[in-house]
């Protein structure tokens, strides 16, 4: 039967209508496989095509792939006429998507079409290309916060992200939409610190219905809210459970539930309080400790009860001597995404704010990785332009390395650091 669903996987023409049962080496294909391998056609039919760079969709041009998920592809790409740099998410082999995913991503357009926040990721439109549901979003320029945070950050860029990442959650919240998968991942840093949040693949604007396979979690396991392992509803409150999981992780390097497996993770979100941020680093102020540790409550009603409040707290709070403690998180485990142990401590010969931004705009070039790249060569480098021209060669192409060069230049000297 392998070699059989291989074969119709290589016979594009295949059509509802004409796939009632198919002779291959003499075996028949029954009505009961007719999903799978239709779902099969379709994806053979989508690799089939010319999803590159260089290929024209509707009024744009495909640049390059900008990620891959399970719902599909996203694209940087140009539009024809205005010459302006946009993200293609494609929902790949449409016809055989599940209901529920063709749903998710109808969701995800309708929200997004009802949102307009400066910190939120921009949809400029949706529309059908041979069979394909496309939609143009925004082109974010960055890192995501995981990849940012694996450079090294200082607890005053912390606050400086989670302020804005919660002044979104407040306008998607008073518009009756909860976005359900906040994480690092989902957090965009633009080069001039601008934070925007992705994916509102999961966003659920009430009263819709929830869409997800019944009895299953949605989010990413350590993001996830008590509430929702035990089977109870989603509000706005789960959203900033995962804003405290993440400002946890910014500010001490690690995640406050970890597990070796699932289950003991799951345990842990519903038994196990997390360590307070200031006993892992007595310079954190216990104030400020208690802010985060309030919004990592197991109960709803404990936590921060709407986003407003959670800001507020957060600007009376005073970081003190540890607003330029510098914090590494670490990258995840492939199964539980448990963090490694984090690293705290002072700066080094360069400042923090120094690396992340050569990590920022080398990223456009070279991707997430930029944070590691840059990690690497500082401490191989003596001063800051050995350490930008070092990065530099890992960048393909003269001219490309030229106005890298000119851009983190051009953004020191203006800051008197070069």
């Amino acid at each position: 039967m392998a070699y059989q669903r291989e074969k119709i996987c290589h016979i594009s023409a295949l059509t509802r209508h004409k796939l009632r049962s198919v002779s291959l080496r003499d075996e028949v294909v029954d009505e009961a496989s007719l999903s799978g391998l239709l779902a099969c056609a379709e994806v053979y039919k989508l690799k089939s095509m010319a999803w590159s760079p260089g290929t024209r969709v509707g009024s744009y041009e495909i640049v390059d792939v900008l990620g891959d998920g399970g719902m599909g592809k996203v694209f940087r790409v140009r539009h024809l006429i205005s010459n302006r740099a946009e993200a293609m998410k494609v929902l790949l082999a449409a016809s055989s998507a599940s209901q529920e995913m063709l749903d998710r991503f109808t969701q995800e357009i309708r929200v997004l079409a009802t949102l307009n926040h400066p910190n939120i990721a921009v949809l400029h439109t949706a529309f059908h290309h041979e069979e394909q549901l496309v939609m143009i979003m925004e082109y974010v320029e960055g890192m995501d916060l995981r990849h940012v945070l694996a450079a090294g950050i200082t607890l005053d860029q912390a606050v400086a992200y989670t302020r804005q990442l919660l002044t979104a959650l407040e306008y998607a919240h008073s518009r009756g939409v909860i976005h359900r998968d906040i994480k690092p991942s989902n957090i965009m840093i633009t080069p001039g610190g601008q934070v925007k949040v992705l994916d509102f693949g999961l966003a659920l604007a009430a009263p819709e219905v929830r869409l997800t396979m019944t009895g299953a979690l949605v989010g990413s396991m350590h993001y996830i809210a008590p509430e929702l392992v035990s089977g109870e509803g989603h509000d706005a409150r789960s959203d900033l459970y995962a804003v405290g999981v993440t400002l946890y992780e910014m500010i001490t390097g690690k995640l406050p539930i970890e597990g070796a497996n699932y289950a003991q993770v799951i345990g842990g979100l519903l038994q196990r309080r997390p360590v307070s941020p200031s006993q892992i680093n007595p310079l954190i102020p216990p104030e400020f400790s208690a802010i985060v540790m309030k919004a990592l409550a197991k109960e709803k009603q404990e936590r921060w009860q709407n986003a407003r409040d959670f800001l507020v707290a957060l600007d009376a709070a005073h970081l003190g001597r540890a607003s330029e403690l510098r914090v590494v998180s670490l990258p995840t485990s492939a199964l539980t995404g448990a963090a490694q142990p984090g690293v705290t401590g002072e700066a080094s010969k360069y400042e923090p704010d120094q690396l992340s931004e050569i990590a920022l705009k080398l990223a456009h070039y070279v991707g997430p990785i930029a944070s590691v790249l840059v990690k690497r060569a500082s401490s191989a480098s003596n001063d800051l332009q050995a350490l930008v021209e070092k990065v530099a060669q890992e960048i393909e192409g003269a001219e490309a390395r030229q106005r890298f060069l000119s851009s983190v230049s051009g953004q020191f000297r203006k800051s008197g650091v070069l």
